[in-house]
């Protein structure tokens, strides 16, 4: 794929990058370095941005999102920024300027490479120059038909060697399966020096003295030019089987291979925390950065980071007011939860009520990184949701839901409340909550289905323990009705259905029900004239119960229609029972 680099530090100029989804942004970055190096600015610092977001160096260019034609923004970083701020320590400059120089030794090591890729291409074209030569000048030899077979070698190594400048790169496409071509140009070559053997071979020249046991050939001209032909071709062919196979060896590097390790290499975590303690905000966020690369690329480095004391660090980062220090610090954490022995140590250092903190930040970003921690941590950790629910938990998680309008975001929340309805003493907390049954009527109504369905679940789990958690709050009616008729998803309708049917089958919630006929009538004959068994029971079921305690019901033309549709459609026995009874009801009257 292509990428599109902008700068404003180029104006005018935009970057053409050619890689692929499993490249990192290390790799591209590396692209960039040489681009920037024939521009005499292979010194420049920059980090890459897409939507909005700092891109990790680890992370890799389909993680990001990114796909063909995609713009990427580069954004400088001043030289001076790190390096001469009074305010940063100076062994933390030192290391800055020692990675700033190891990158640039790098740099110039992957050139150098480069440069000597092209040389070798040169020299194969000019031994194959000589080998053509060489092949013309064999037909007046002894063994003139040789000319044809060696000519042909020539004209083919021409043809099939890669031609290949640094600035330019390959010709053409030939930057396809070089290795393989230049194997098979190798042989050839090999098999064309044995061919020489054999012509210096069958060479008997006793009179010049040779000692051989088969017929002398006279020592004439031709036999001696036929000699030192082919003496020279064999000397060219060896040089030209060394160039190939070094060529094959240097066609194993890629741009990048040099630079990326030390882009995405271990750095020194003491220099990097005391970055972070200190008191510039480009330093801190520098420091975050860093240790979310860090703990992005390898396993070894979470253990690194957390026994340099860099978990509390991190929190303490997570709390400051500047939200690019902050988002890092949580992309960090989020990280170092992954790992299950870490997460005790986090949660018995206070590092929940970091988490939920996070929540408020107007950064969705942040939000997200922080629910993903927090699902991360009671995924592995039962106790987690009960910290949750406790520590005020329940009123961070409800200001997601009333204010944030990332769908991920309201996902995970929802995702987080049926968790936490499995446990029958934290559902109590859960439903006792003052803003419990807003939030519901939020995430029932959403448009995302998963949501919805999350929600659903939820109140499901909670009703079915103890139904007055439901009928209690009929605020809810309005939402469920309005999810059976508009969802296009069949397992929330279900769902929503089934809740309808607490609400109808309960004395106290029936004249709030019949409030709302019109969107019921609506909602039933969605049910009814669905192909699901279950749906078809339910809506029997509500039919059956609301005309018994409403006996004016069956006066209704409308029920008329329901009733009949559902005798026609059911698929399922109870359900044309209970309408077989209702029918008979209609008649009576």
């Amino acid at each position: 794929m292509l990428l599109y680099i902008s700068s404003p530090t180029f104006i005018g100029r935009t970057f053409v990058i050619s890689c692929e989804g499993h490249d990192t942004i290390a790799r591209l970055k590396a692209s960039l370095l040489h681009i920037l190096y024939e521009m005499g600015r292979g010194s420049h610092q920059f980090r890459l941005k897409f939507k909005n977001q700092y891109l990790k160096d680890s992370t890799t260019v389909e993680e990001c999102g990114m796909a063909d034609s995609h713009v990427i923004k580069m954004i400088p970083l001043s030289r001076h920024s790190l390096t001469d701020n009074p305010l940063v320590s100076s062994a933390s400059s030192m290391h800055s300027r020692e990675t700033e120089d190891t990158l640039q030794g790098m740099l110039l090591k992957e050139v150098q490479t480069l440069k000597h890729r092209e040389k070798l291409c040169n020299d194969i074209q000019i031994c194959t120059w000589a080998l053509f030569v060489a092949g013309m000048l064999n037909f007046v030899s002894f063994y003139w038909y040789t000319g044809f077979y060696k000519g042909l070698f020539a004209l083919f190594s021409l043809y099939s060697t890669p031609k290949y400048t640094r600035l330019s790169g390959f010709y053409l496409r030939m930057n396809e399966r070089n290795d393989l071509r230049m194997l098979m140009l190798a042989l050839l070559a090999c098999v064309l020096l044995l061919s020489n053997a054999g012509v210096l071979t069958a060479l008997h020249l006793t009179e010049c003295g040779f000692v051989l046991h088969l017929p002398a050939l006279p020592c004439t001209e031709t036999v001696y030019y036929t000699v030192l032909l082919s003496l020279a071709e064999s000397v060219v062919l060896l040089v030209y089987i060394a160039f190939a196979f070094s060529l094959m060896s240097n066609f194993k590097f890629k741009v990048g291979n040099y630079i990326e390790p030390v882009l995405v290499e271990i750095r020194d975590i003491k220099y990097i925390l005391a970055a972070a303690n200190s008191k510039s905000v480009k330093e801190q966020r520098s420091a975050a950065l860093d240790l979310a690369n860090m703990t992005a690329s390898s396993v070894d480095n979470k253990f690194a980071v957390v026994a340099e004391g860099g978990l509390q660090v991190l929190i303490n980062l997570a709390l400051k007011e500047d939200e690019g220090v902050r988002g890092y610090a949580i992309e960090a954490i989020s990280e170092l939860l992954t790992i299950k022995s870490i997460q005790n140590e986090f949660i018995s250092i206070g590092g929940m009520g970091t988490l939920l903190f996070s929540l408020h930040s107007s950064d969705t970003h942040i939000v997200r990184e922080s629910l993903l921690a927090i699902c991360q941590l009671s995924n592995d950790n039962e106790d987690v949701l009960s910290h949750v629910v406790t520590d005020n938990g329940m009123d961070d998680l409800c200001h997601v839901i009333r204010n944030v309008r990332k769908v991920e975001c309201v996902r995970l929340v929802a995702g987080i409340f049926l968790d936490v309805s499995f446990s029958a003493e934290l559902r109590g907390v859960l439903v006792r909550h003052k803003k419990h049954v807003e939030v519901f009527e939020r995430m029932i109504s959403c448009k995302d289905t998963i949501t919805q369905q999350l929600a659903l679940q939820t109140l499901e789990m909670v009703t079915i323990a103890t139904p007055s958690n439901l009928t209690a709050h009929t605020s809810l009616l309005q939402p469920l009705l309005s999810c059976i008729t508009h969802t296009g998803d069949s397992d929330c309708r279900r769902l929503a259905a089934k809740l309808l049917l607490y609400f109808t089958e309960s004395t106290e919630t029936v004249p709030e029900v019949m409030q709302h006929l019109a969107e019921l009538k609506s909602s039933l004959f969605r049910l009814v004239g669905s192909s699901d068994n279950v749906m078809q029971l339910v809506a029997s079921k509500v039919l059956f119960s609301l005309t018994h305690h409403n006996r004016e019901l069956l006066e209704d033309p409308t029920t008329l229609d329901l009733v009949r549709n559902l005798r026609v459609n059911a698929v399922d026995q109870e359900a044309w029972m209970l309408s077989d009874k209702i029918l008979m009801a209609i008649n009576a009257t």
